[in-house]
C-alpha cells in the first residue's frame, strides 16, 4: 500500500512540473509585448528538468536499496547533479526576472544569483575537503536544496510578485494570477529547501501540492497571452480594413493631386509673368504675393498628398536607431536652435527597417513637438529597450491634447493647428510608417504636454 501510494505521488509531482513546462511552452511567446514572455521560458526549462528529478526519484525510492548500495556514491553523485540541473534553470528565471525588474531600488537583487553561485562553490570545495566522501555528499544535497532551491526559488517568487504587482499598476487583466504563482512558488521553495523527504511521505505530498497551486495559478496567468494574441489578432483585421480604405482614399486624392499640379505650375507662372509686366506697383504687387502664397500652399499639399499616397518598397537594413534619431536632430537644427533638447538614448538600439523612412517619422515628431511649444522651448527625445521591442519617443511642453482629439490625431487631414498652418497627413504618415516596421504607434497626454511613442521590433544584432 505504502509503495503504491509512493509511486502515485511521485508520478502526480513529475506530471504537474511537466505539465508547467508544457504550458509554457505550447504558447507562443515570440510576438508577446510582455516584458515576462523573454524569462518564461526558463521556467519551463525548470519544469521538464525537475519533473525527470523527480521520476528518477521514484525509480531510486522504489529500487531495491541492497543492490543500489555499492553504487551510493555514484547515485549521490547523479542525484545531486540532476537536482542542482533543475535549480539552476530555477535561477536562470530568476536572474532574469530580476533583470526585466528596473526600477532603481532593486537593481541590488540581480547581484544575489552570482553571490549564490560563489558561495554555492566555495561551500562544496570547504566542505569536500574536510569531511569525509559520505558525509560530503550528504552536506552537498542539503547545500543544493538551501542555496537554489530555498533561497533561488524564493528569489523568483518574489520577483513573479514584484512583476505581478506592475501588471496590476499598468490596468492589465488577471495581473494578480502572476503574484499567486509567486506565492506558490515561495511556498514549493521553503518546502524543497527546509524539509527532507525521509521524514515521511508527506513532504513529498505537500511539495506536489504547492507545485500543483503554482501550475493552477500560472494557466490562469497565462490566459494574459491567450488574450493579447486575440487582440493583435483584431488589431491586425482592423489595420487590414482601415489599410483597404486608406488605399482607396490615398488612390483617389493621389490623383486628384496629381491633376491640379499642371494647373498650379501654369498659374505659378503666369504670377512670374505678370510680376515682370507690373514694374514694381505696390498694389498690385501686394495682390500677386498673395496669390504665389496660396499657390504655393496649394502646391505643397499636394506633395504631402502625394507622398502619403505613395507605397513605395522598403529598403529594409539592419538600422541603429540612435543614429537615425542624431541624424534627423542634424536635419532640423535650423529649427530647434531656440529648443533645450533633452535626449536620453541607451544604444546599441537595432531594428530592421529603413532608415529614411524612420528618420521621416521622427522630423515630423519634432515639427509636431516645435509646433506645439509656444512659451516653453523644450523638448525630450528617448529611446530604449524593452523587452524584445524598442520604444522611441517626443514629449514636447505644449500643454497636451485635449483627450476627445486624440483619437482622431492620426487619421489623414485631421489637424488642430491654425488654419494654413498644416495638412494634416504629418501623424498619419508616422502612423503608416510605423505600421509598415511591424510597430505601433501612440499618443497620451503627458505632465508638461504630448507625449507621442512608436515601438518597433527589436533586430538580433
Amino acid at each position: 500500500m505504502n509503495e503504491l501510494l509512493l509511486f502515485n505521488v511521485y508520478l502526480l509531482y513529475g506530471l504537474v512540473f511537466f505539465t508547467i513546462g508544457c504550458v509554457i511552452s505550447f504558447r507562443n511567446l515570440k510576438f508577446s509585448k510582455l516584458a515576462i514572455a523573454s524569462a518564461l521560458p526558463a521556467l519551463a526549462l525548470f519544469g521538464f528538468s525537475h519533473a525527470l528529478h523527480e521520476w528518477s526519484e521514484l525509480y531510486l525510492q522504489l529500487a531495491d536499496g541492497q543492490r543500489l548500495q555499492r553504487w551510493w556514491v555514484e547515485i549521490q553523485l547523479l542525484r545531486i547533479g540532476k537536482l542542482l540541473l533543475s535549480f539552476l534553470a530555477l535561477m536562470w528565471f530568476a536572474w532574469q526576472m530580476l533583470e526585466i525588474l528596473v526600477t532603481r531600488h532593486r537593481r541590488w537583487f540581480r547581484y544575489l544569483v552570482p553571490a549564490l553561485l560563489a558561495i554555492y562553490t566555495v561551500a562544496a570545495l570547504v566542505h569536500w575537503s574536510v569531511f569525509p566522501i559520505n558525509h560530503s555528499l550528504h552536506l552537498s544535497v542539503h547545500l543544493t536544496r538551501w542555496m537554489f532551491g530555498l533561497l533561488g526559488g524564493s528569489l523568483a517568487g518574489l520577483a513573479l510578485i514584484l512583476y505581478g504587482r506592475e501588471l496590476s499598476a499598468s490596468r492589465h487583466q488577471g495581473a494578480q494570477a502572476f503574484s499567486y504563482a509567486g506565492l506558490a512558488l515561495i511556498a514549493y521553495a521553503l518546502s524543497a529547501g527546509l524539509l527532507d523527504s525521509h521524514w515521511g511521505l508527506w513532504v513529498p505530498l505537500l511539495r506536489m501540492l504547492c507545485a500543483a497551486v503554482l501550475l493552477l495559478a500560472l494557466l490562469r496567468a497565462l490566459k494574459l497571452f491567450d488574450q493579447e494574441h486575440q487582440d493583435q489578432i483584431e488589431a491586425q483585421q482592423k489595420r487590414i480594413l482601415r489599410g483597404e480604405k486608406l488605399r482607396a482614399m490615398g488612390e483617389l486624392a493621389s490623383g486628384i493631386a496629381h491633376e491640379i499640379k499642371t494647373p498650379l505650375s501654369y498659374a505659378t507662372l503666369g504670377c512670374d509673368l505678370l510680376e515682370a509686366q507690373l514694374h514694381g506697383a505696390e498694389g498690385p504687387q501686394r495682390q500677386l504675393t498673395r496669390i504665389r502664397h496660396g499657390l504655393e500652399r496649394a502646391s505643397h499639399i499636394s506633395q504631402e498628398v502625394l507622398h502619403f499616397a505613395r507605397h513605395s518598397e522598403d529598403q529594409v537594413t539592419e538600422v541603429e536607431l540612435t543614429e537615425v534619431i542624431q541624424s534627423a536632430l542634424a536635419l532640423m537644427q535650423y529649427r530647434l536652435k531656440s529648443f533645450d533638447i533633452r535626449l536620453e538614448l541607451a544604444p546599441p538600439l537595432h531594428v530592421l527597417g529603413d532608415a529614411v523612412k524612420l528618420e521621416e517619422v521622427v522630423i515630423n515628431l519634432l515639427n509636431n513637438a516645435i509646433d506645439a511649444c509656444t512659451d516653453i522651448k523644450r523638448v525630450r527625445i528617448w529611446a530604449q529597450p524593452q523587452g524584445t521591442r524598442i520604444v522611441v519617443g517626443v514629449t514636447d511642453w505644449g500643454g497636451g491634447m485635449d483627450p476627445s482629439l486624440i483619437t482622431q490625431a492620426t487619421s489623414p487631414f485631421f489637424s488642430t493647428k491654425a488654419q494654413g498652418k498644416g495638412t494634416g497627413l504629418g501623424l498619419a504618415i508616422c502612423q503608416q510608417i510605423v505600421q509598415q516596421h511591424q510597430g505601433e504607434l501612440s499618443l497620451e497626454n503627458g505632465p508638461s504636454g504630448l507625449v507621442i511613442q512608436f515601438t518597433l521590433p527589436r533586430s538580433a544584432a
